[in-house]
């Protein structure tokens, strides 16, 4: 029988972390646009030492990383009690159907309860119904809010 468990990671976690956000990228934009495992490994490791609010928590299966969730603690939010914001739920294919996914999520949960926040916050893309099917079956409402980006690398917000 497989032991499972999940914790908020820390500096020591870096690589496990790395190599999950590297799957992650290889899942969704596949091996032209995802970045090496060393580049991604620095940036894992500079978002942790520089506390800029990006948090992970890990998903272990014997031992080993197989899930990750990406988040952040964002404020004011509703009667100042703030959200939890996740960035990314990943599960490597060979321990997806294990309800990796669901403890992920309840370790969430949790954790937000415990810092007294009120709700969790998320999106997906359009087309990822499986990802919508999941988040709806664990009680998630899907909202009526339009998404927008600002893409940096474009002239918005120059000032010019």
């Amino acid at each position: 029988m497989s032991q499972f468990a999940v914790r908020l990671a820390t500096l020591e976690d870096v690589a496990d972390i790395a190599a999950l956000v590297r799957a992650l990228d290889l899942h969704y934009v596949g091996p032209e646009v995802a970045q090496p495992l060393e580049p991604t490994r620095a940036m894992v490791e500079r978002s942790m030492r520089e506390a800029e609010g990006t948090r992970y928590a890990l998903a272990y299966r014997d031992g080993r990383a197989v899930g990750l969730a990406c988040f952040a603690v964002l404020r004011p939010g509703f009667k100042l009690s703030g959200l939890l914001f996740v960035k990314e739920l990943f599960v490597e294919s060979h321990a997806r159907g294990q309800a990796v996914g669901v403890m992920l999520m309840r370790w969430l949960a949790d954790f937000a309860r415990a810092e007294g926040l009120t709700r969790i916050d998320l999106t997906t893309d359009g087309t990822n119904v499986g990802a919508q099917a999941f988040y709806e079956r664990l009680g998630a409402e899907r909202m009526n809010k339009v998404f927008y980006r600002f893409n940096l690398s474009t002239d918005v917000l120059t000032g010019d």
